[in-house]
């Protein structure tokens, strides 16, 4: 199976060049906001995109935004481009998750949920979202890849009768002797992606972590145990995230505040 997880990473297409210049450019701390979205605005789609985003009631901003200054303006430099390779990843793939037993739909909105969530917990720590969104909002996508796969080689039935979504992570790795995890970064490894967004991808379920990326795996770690695409914010992930905000000595009173707010939230997705 890993054999046919890695040939069908290598057939995908690449990305924009308007992901790569925008990486290039966000690594500037000097970058402007008109420079930023000059560059968005060279691809069509990833302007529809990000002024979708902009106008979607989860992200909770009042005005209508008609233009991808506006968007940038309003989200950050750092929220934008982390939206922006969101989207241009999503639009790599056709989303079936059918082994999995749940729907297109439950998957981008647990996803976006993420994302806004993160939004609001880091509202005063922006600069880490430029990598924190893209991977909140991307964190799964490994399930469409070996979805793919197991259609390949007929073994989607199979999967589904003893793939156990409480533990989703040990059910593929026992299955098919892989996660999506790994299968995340070696996405981001092929689209060349910088350098710490891979190594975050890479190390989220470490035991062993490098200093510089605890400011990035600490809190996908919290929002993965409170959310996932199969369940989100029953007792027991509430308390799990909880526990890990603390022992990461995240924020948590900004947690609990967003916390608070999910419901909400959820209702907006």
């Amino acid at each position: 199976m890993q054999s046919l997880i890695s040939a069908d990473i290598e057939a995908l297409p690449p990305l924009p060049q308007t992901i790569s210049e925008l990486q290039k450019v966000c690594l500037d701390e000097e970058t402007t906001i008109k420079q930023v979205a000059n560059i968005i605005e060279k691809d069509p789609f990833l302007t529809a995109e990000l002024i979708k985003y902009a106008n979607s009631p989860i992200y909770g901003y009042a005005r209508q935004i008609h233009s991808v200054f506006q968007a940038v303006s309003m989200f950050g430099i750092s929220t934008a481009k982390g939206l922006a390779i969101a989207s241009a990843v999503k639009s790599s793939f056709q989303i079936d998750l059918s082994p999995y037993k749940i729907s297109t739909k439950d998957f981008v909105n647990s996803a976006n949920l993420k994302s806004a969530f993160l939004l609001q917990w880091y509202d005063n720590k922006r600069e880490f979202l430029g990598i924190l969104i893209p991977c909140a909002l991307v964190m799964h996508i490994g399930m469409v890849v070996i979805t793919d796969c197991l259609k390949k080689q007929n073994k989607e039935l199979e999967f589904a009768q003893q793939f156990d979504p409480k533990d989703f992570l040990e059910s593929e790795n026992r299955l098919i002797n892989c996660n999506q995890f790994k299968i995340l970064g070696l996405l981001f490894e092929h689209w060349n992606f910088e350098s710490t967004m891979v190594q975050t991808a890479n190390h989220l379920l470490s035991d062993e972590l490098p200093t510089n990326l605890a400011s990035y795996v600490y809190p996908l770690r919290v929002i993965n145990a409170l959310i996932s695409p199969f369940s989100i914010a029953n007792e027991a992930q509430i308390q799990a995230a909880l526990q890990n905000a603390r022992n990461y000595q995240l924020n948590l009173e900004s947690f609990n505040a967003t916390l608070e707010n999910l419901e909400t939230l959820q209702k907006l997705v």
